[in-house]
C-alpha cells in the first residue's frame, strides 16, 4: 500500500531526516522537533524487493530505490542520520580511568579485545560517558561503548552516498529507541524499561534504566515466522481445500491479525479465522516465552525486582491482536510505539488502521531524526566534515575568480573554441546516427545467444530425467544461514560436513547414533573460562533445538582445548544436525 506523507503548516524550523535501512524494508521520517513534541512532516515506507536481496552487489539498487523513496514523498533534504546493526556491530559498558577523549578510543579497544572476533585496527569506536564514579581515591568514566566493523560501515554509508545523500551521523538501534521514548515520555530514575524492536526476520531487546544500555539480546524470530505459519493447505467446512501462498499469507496477517478467540469470521477464501488464530498462537506463544526468558534472565543477572516498563516497536508490533495477546500473556506495562498517534500534530489523510499498522515501523527512523545521534556517532573520521576540507573543497572557487578577470580578456579565444566544439559535436552526432543504423545487426549474437540459452534449458530437462539426478533434501543455504544467527561471538565453527544417507561416511558412523540419516557434522571450539563455555554450548544446542531449520541435534561429543593451541582457553565439541526436509525442493 502506498501511504501519503501529510502536509502539515509548520513554523520556520530545522528540520531532521532518519533513514532505516532494514534487511527486508527501508523506511525514512523527515520531521520537526518542537516544545509539545514533534511533527511528522513526510515519510516513507518501501519494501526491498527479492530481486535485489539476491544480488551480490547491491549498493547501487538500493540507493537507486532510496532515491526514488524520497523523490516520491518529496523530502528534498540531503542531510540524513542513519543506524547500524548485526552481529558485527558490540554494544557494552564499561568503567574506565578518567582521561582525555582522544585516548579513550584505544582505551575501550583494548577493554574489549576479549570479547571482540572482528579486526579492532579497522574497527570505529565511540563512546558516551554516563556518568562518574569514585573507587578507591580514583575517579572512573561508566562509558558506553560502541564498536563497529569498518567494512560494515562503509558498506552502509555507501549505499547513502549512492543516493546522493550526506550522512551527518551513525548510531546503534537501541540508542534511536531511547531517544525517541525520552521524547514521547522522558523517564524517571530507577526505572528500568525493556525495549523491543519486532522485525522480518528478527526480534531484539534491550533493556534500558537510568541513562545505561545495561543488556541485549536478539530473539531468531519476527514477522516472517507469522507469515510462514498462514502458509499452506486448509481444510473447509464443505469439504473443499484452499491453498494459500506467501502473498496472500502476508495480507491475511495484515487485514486479520490474532483473531480473537471468538471470532467467526471467514476470509475470502472461506477460511475461517479460528484456523487463522491457530496457527498463529504457536509462534506468538514462542515469541513472548523468548521476551519473559529474557526479563527473567536480565533480572537474575543485574539484581533487578522487575521491569516497569516494555516498549513494543517495529514493523511486527502493527499486527492487529498482538498487543492484547503480550498484555494478557506479560504480567508487565506494555506500551507501543506509534510515529503517528504520538505526534504532536496529526495528520488526517491517513486512516487509523494505516496508522496503527505503519507507525510502529517507522520508530527507529523518527528517533534517528529527535536524537541526530548525540550520544554514539559512529561515522568514521573520513566521512566527516571539517574547516580543513572545507577549505580544500573552496581553494578551486576562489582560484577561479582570482583568474576570472584574466580570462576576461581572453574571451574572444573561448568564443572561437566553443565554436569549434560545437562542430566537433555536430559530427560526433552523425557518427552516433550512423552506428545506431548498425545496431540490428549487433542483435543477431542476442538473438543466439538467446537460442543457445534455450538448448542448454532442455537439455537441462533432459539430464534431470537421467538416473542419479536427484536434488538435496534440504537448502544448504538456509541451514547456513540459520547456523550464522544462533551461533555466538565466542563460538568458531572449524569444520561443517555434509554425509548423505546410505553413503560410505555415514556407514562408518554408529549406527544408533547417526540412524543411517542424511545429517551435518560440525566440529567447533567455544573460547573463554569456568561455566561460561557450558553455557555458551548448552545454549547452543537449546537454539538449535527449538529452530524450525533442524528436525534434530545429536552432540557426539566436548572436551577442553588441548594446553597451548588456543590464545584462550575453551572446549571443543562435535555434534551432528539434521536438518528438516525441504519441502520447496
Amino acid at each position: 500500500m502506498k501511504l501519503k506523507s501529510p502536509t502539515l503548516s509548520l513554523a520556520k524550523s530545522e528540520k531532521s531526516i532518519g533513514l532505516d535501512i532494514g534487511f527486508h524494508d527501508i523506511k525514512v521520517v523527515e520531521l520537526i522537533r518542537n516544545d509539545q513534541g514533534f511533527q511528522v512532516t513526510k515519510f516513507a515506507i518501501r519494501e526491498i524487493p527479492s530481486e535485489i536481496l539476491q544480488q551480490k552487489d547491491r549498493t547501487g539498487l538500493l540507493g537507486d530505490m532510496i532515491k526514488d523513496m524520497l523523490s516520491d514523498a518529496k523530502i528534498k533534504g540531503s542531510s540524513i542520520y542513519i543506524s547500524v546493526t548485526g552481529h558485527n556491530v558490540i554494544i557494552r559498558n564499561a568503567s574506565l580511568p578518567k582521561m582525555p577523549p582522544e585516548e579513550l578510543i584505544e582505551a575501550a579497544k583494548w577493554n574489549a579485545k576479549e570479547e571482540v572476533l572482528f579486526d579492532l585496527d579497522k574497527a570505529v569506536v565511540d563512546n558516551y560517558v554516563m556518568g562518574e564514579t569514585n573507587k578507591d581515591g580514583a575517579t572512573l568514566l561508566d562509558l558506553l561503548s560502541v564498536i563497529v566493523r569498518g567494512d560494515v560501515l562503509d558498506f552502509i554509508i555507501s549505499i547513502v552516498k549512492s543516493a546522493g545523500l550526506r550522512p551527518k551521523g551513525v548510531t546503534v538501534v537501541p540508542i534511536a529507541l531511547w531517544d525517541y521514548d525520552n521524547a514521547v515520555n522522558p523517564q524517571k530514575p530507577e526505572v528500568v524499561t525493556s525495549y523491543v524492536d519486532m522485525g522480518a526476520e528478527r526480534t531484539r531487546i534491550y533493556f534500558v534504566c537510568d541513562g545505561r544500555i545495561l543488556f541485549s539480546r536478539e530473539i531468531p524470530n519476527g514477522g516472517k515466522n507469522l507469515t510462514a505459519c498462514l502458509v499452506g493447505e486448509y481444510e473447509l467446512e464443505n469439504g473443499k481445500t484452499a491453498i494459500i501462498d506467501e502473498v496472500r499469507a502476508e495480507q491475511i496477517k495484515k487485514i486479520f491479525g490474532y483473531p480473537a478467540e471468538d471470532s467467526d469470521g471467514k476470509t475470502e477464501e472461506g477460511v475461517p479465522l479460528k484456523l487463522i488464530r491457530e496457527r498463529l498462537e504457536p509462534i506468538l506463544i514462542k515469541q513472548a516465552t523468548e521476551m519473559d526468558r529474557s526479563i527473567e534472565y536480565f533480572k537474575n543477572q543485574y539484581r533487578k525486582d522487575s521491569v516497569d516498563r516494555l516498549i513494543l516497536s517495529g514493523g511486527g508490533v502493527g499486527l492487529r491482536g498482538l498487543y492484547q495477546f503480550l498484555k494478557e500473556t506479560l504480567d508487565l506495562e506494555i506500551d507501543r510505539c506509534n510515529v503517528f498517534m504520538q505526534a504532536s500534530v496529526q495528520d488526517d489523510s491517513i486512516s487509523k488502521e494505516d496508522m496503527k499498522l505503519y507507525g510502529p515501523s517507522l520508530t527507529v527512523a523518527a528517533g534517528l531524526a529527535l536524537g541526530q545521534c548525540d550520544k554514539i556517532n559512529v561515522l568514521p573520521e573520513k566521512y566527516r566534515p571539517s574547516l580543513k576540507k572545507t577549505l580544500i573543497k573552496l581553494a578551486p572557487l576562489a582560484a577561479v575568480l582570482v583568474l576570472f578577470v584574466a580570462l576576461y580578456g581572453y574571451s574572444s579565444t573561448l568564443r572561437s573554441e566553443v565554436s569549434s566544439k560545437y562542430q566537433l559535436l555536430s559530427d560526433q552526432k552523425v557518427e552516433l546516427t550512423n552506428l545506431q543504423l548498425q545496431v540490428p545487426k549487433l542483435q543477431e549474437p542476442i538473438q543466439e545467444l538467446k537460442s543457445l540459452n534455450e538448448s542448454k534449458k532442455a537439455l537441462n530437462e533432459e539430464k534431470s530425467q537421467l538416473p542419479g539426478s536427484s536434488t538435496f533434501p534440504f537448502n544448504f543455504e538456509l541451514v547456513f544461514s540459520e547456523l550464522s544467527l544462533l551461533v555466538s561471538n565466542d563460538t568458531s565453527l572449524s569444520q561443517i560436513t555434509y554425509a548423505a544417507k546410505g553413503s560410505d561416511e555415514a556407514q562408518a558412523e554408529n549406527a544408533d547414533l547417526t540412524q543411517n540419516r542424511e545429517r551435518i557434522k560440525i566440529n567447533g571450539e567455544i573460547f573463554g573460562a569456568g561455566l561460561k563455555v557450558q553455557s555458551s554450548l548448552q545454549k547452543l544446542l537449546q537454539d538449535l533445538k527449538n529452530s524450525p531449520v533442524f528436525s534434530d541435534i545429536k552432540l557426539i561429543k566436548s572436551s577442553p582445548l588441548p594446553k597451548g593451541q588456543y590464545n584462550s582457553p575453551g572446549i571443543m565439541f562435535q555434534l551432528y544436525v539434521f536438518p528438516a526436509p525441504d519441502n520447496s525442493a
